[in-house]
């Protein structure tokens, strides 16, 4: 079975089950991972000998028949399983990203059912999602769910809100939840007034100094803290 084939079918297992109720001539959310697969190997481009970047956001311009229906049974569900398989098809692919890849659906009255229009660019993100062993700096770095997230910027945003640097689906973070500063003294996690609390190395605090290798939980999630990218190695 090759890479896409696999890709393809982890999108499919993953949304279709919110998606059962699609006729079987509606739009499929395996043709949006076709689409999204399609597009991030006609956009990447080699900016050096060990590096492919490819774009990080993709936006669907569907029909009203169509955005209407993404909306009733999830958009949200289907947006973050369609960034997740495309991360890790981009992985497979050794391709390197600016910021965190995200997907958005918005409606196009001129578009027919069945009919969508997809466009994508680099949007540059707080926190870079690791995807190659070349793309790794001496910065301070997340791991997340099997996801690692190199922290180039003073300031990144943790939270389930999707405006945040790096967004988190888990109903017991708030929509923003944690603040990661860089700071010449080192670099502090900071509740940002959460519901549920910020926990570093299972004790609750306000705000805390990171030590390599620290375990922060927020909700129900782990983050593993690591002083350097190459420190995990």
């Amino acid at each position: 079975m090759s890479v896409f084939d696999r890709f393809e079918k982890s999108v499919e297992g993953a949304v279709n089950g919110v998606f059962s109720k699609f006729g079987s001539k509606d739009l499929q959310p395996v043709d949006l991972s076709s689409a999204l697969e399609r597009e991030i190997d006609n956009e990447a481009m080699p900016v050096g000998r060990d590096r492919t970047v490819a774009p990080n956001e993709y936006r669907f311009k569907l029909s009203t028949p169509d955005f209407d229906r993404i909306e009733q049974w999830g958009s949200e569900t289907l947006a973050n399983e369609l960034a997740d398989n495309l991360t890790q098809y981009a992985k497979s692919q050794h391709y390197a990203f600016v910021g965190p890849v995200v997907v958005i659906f918005e409606e196009d009255l001129d578009l027919s059912k069945g009919n969508f229009k997809l466009t994508s660019e680099s949007v540059q993100g707080n926190a870079v999602p690791v995807t190659t062993e070349n793309q790794s700096q001496d910065s301070p770095m997340l791991e997340i769910n099997g996801n690692q997230y190199l922290l180039t910027k003073d300031k990144t945003i943790v939270g389930r809100g999707s405006g945040c640097d790096i967004v988190i689906d888990d109903p017991g973070i708030s929509r923003n939840h944690l603040e990661i500063d860089i700071t010449p003294n080192g670099t502090i996690a900071r509740d940002l007034g959460s519901t549920n609390g910020t926990y570093v190395e299972g004790h609750q605090v306000p705000a805390a100094t990171l030590l390599d290798g620290n375990t922060i939980t927020i909700g129900r999630t782990r983050i593993l803290y690591w002083a350097s990218s190459q420190d995990q190695d």
